[in-house]
C-alpha cells in the first residue's frame, strides 16, 4: 500500500508544482501600456555607468513617452537591464536581472537616472543632484552628480 501511495505522490509532484508556480504572477505590473498613435517612441544606444569607478554598459535603449507618461528600458540582447515607468501619479524601477523593483507616487526620486531621461530629453526641470547634457549632432548625457551614475548616448527622433 505504501508502494502506491509513493508511487502517486511522484506522479502528482509535478502537476502540483505547475498548478502552484505557473500561476504566480509579479506584485509589479506595468504603469503604462505603450499602445495607440499618440506614443512618441525612440531607439538608439546608450553607455551606462551604475556608479563611479564602476564599469560601463553597453545596450539598446527605447524611450516612449505620452502626455505626463514614459517608458525607458535599457537592454543587451536578449536581456533586459532596467525599465523605469512614470505616469502621472506613480513610477516604477526594475532591474529583472537582479530581481529587484521599486515603486512608488510621484515625485519620484533623484537617487537614479533612469525615471529622469525622458524629461531631460523633453527638456524639463531636473532635481539639483542631475546634470544634462545635449550635443548638436544628438548625443546627450545625463548624470547623477551625488552617485556619479551615469547614462550617455543617442537616440532617433
Amino acid at each position: 500500500m505504501r508502494f502506491k501511495h509513493a508511487i502517486l505522490a511522484i506522479a502528482i509532484s509535478p502537476v502540483l508544482v505547475l498548478f502552484f508556480c505557473g500561476c504566480v504572477s509579479t506584485p509589479h505590473g506595468n504603469l503604462v501600456t505603450i499602445s495607440g498613435p499618440n506614443w512618441h517612441v525612440q531607439q538608439g544606444q546608450a553607455l551606462w555607468t551604475p556608479k563611479k569607478g564602476a564599469p560601463q554598459f553597453g545596450g539598446d535603449i527605447v524611450i516612449a513617452t505620452q502626455d505626463g507618461s514614459s517608458f525607458v528600458e535599457f537592454s543587451k540582447t536578449p536581456l533586459t537591464m532596467v525599465t523605469a515607468q512614470l505616469d502621472r501619479k506613480h513610477w516604477q524601477l526594475r532591474f529583472p536581472q537582479m530581481g529587484k523593483a521599486y515603486q512608488g507616487r510621484r515625485p519620484a526620486p533623484s537617487r537614479t537616472i533612469w525615471l529622469y531621461l525622458a524629461a531631460a530629453l523633453a527638456g524639463e526641470r531636473l532635481p539639483n543632484s542631475l546634470h544634462f547634457e545635449q550635443e548638436g549632432n544628438g548625443n546627450w548625457r545625463l548624470e547623477n552628480v551625488k552617485t556619479g551614475e551615469i547614462l550617455e548616448g543617442f537616440v532617433s527622433s
